[in-house]
């Protein structure tokens, strides 16, 4: 979101503050004309809830900032309203009955179609000229070239990454561990014991 209305941002959908629907976009009946259905902008939004003040800042370039009423932005981030706004794809799944689970962000070891991708683009680049109609030939074949025994293998070293974070372990830990022990079952519980010894 801008500071100010309107400009180049995303038109957000209505939300409910204090038990009332607020408009994230002036209405088409807005008394000036300028306006009309464009995004409101954070100052407007925080002078409708009462949380504007003078000096008030937009953006205090402080991502890990533990104060969350340091800018505009810190406080609406932390408004019970943002904080519980799920994302639009989720809304529409939702909707349907089914239930949406995210992979941590940042952690591409646990999503085995990764390493599928991996072997996919390691199969075109070996295969393909290097020309668009190349890599449209080849990238059809490579997606086919993953073997279903190796795509298991990959869900496994995913499950295996799992239990080991479930037990505590950083990444560093998991690897390490993961490298040592490769059995296609399970990691073996000994070694969560003295993990600490072998990881130096």
């Amino acid at each position: 979101m801008n500071v100010g209305p309107g400009g180049k941002q995303p038109k957000m959908r209505n939300t409910v503050f204090n038990g009332r629907v607020q408009l994230m976009n002036f209405p088409d009946d807005f008394p000036e004309e300028s306006l009309h259905g464009k995004p409101k902008g954070m100052r407007q939004i925080l002078h409708e809830r009462q949380l504007l003040r003078p000096g008030l800042k937009g953006f205090c370039k402080n991502k890990d900032s533990l104060d969350n009423q340091c800018c505009m932005q810190h406080i609406l981030e932390n408004q019970p309203d943002f904080l519980a706004q799920k994302c639009m794809i989720q809304e529409v799944i939702e909707s349907k009955g089914h239930k949406v689970i995210f992979y941590p962000k940042f952690h591409c070891e646990l999503n085995y179609i990764e390493m599928y991708w991996g072997a996919a683009k390691r199969y075109t680049r070996q295969h393909c000229d290097y020309t668009w109609k190349g890599l449209q030939k080849t990238a059809p074949h490579a997606l086919d070239s993953v073997p279903l025994s190796h795509i298991r293998k990959y869900a496994q070293k995913s499950a295996n990454f799992m239990e080991c974070y479930r037990k505590g372990l950083t990444g560093v830990q998991a690897d390490y561990v993961l490298k040592k022990y490769k059995s296609h079952r399970a990691v073996p519980d000994f070694i969560f014991e003295n993990i600490d010894e072998l990881v130096k």
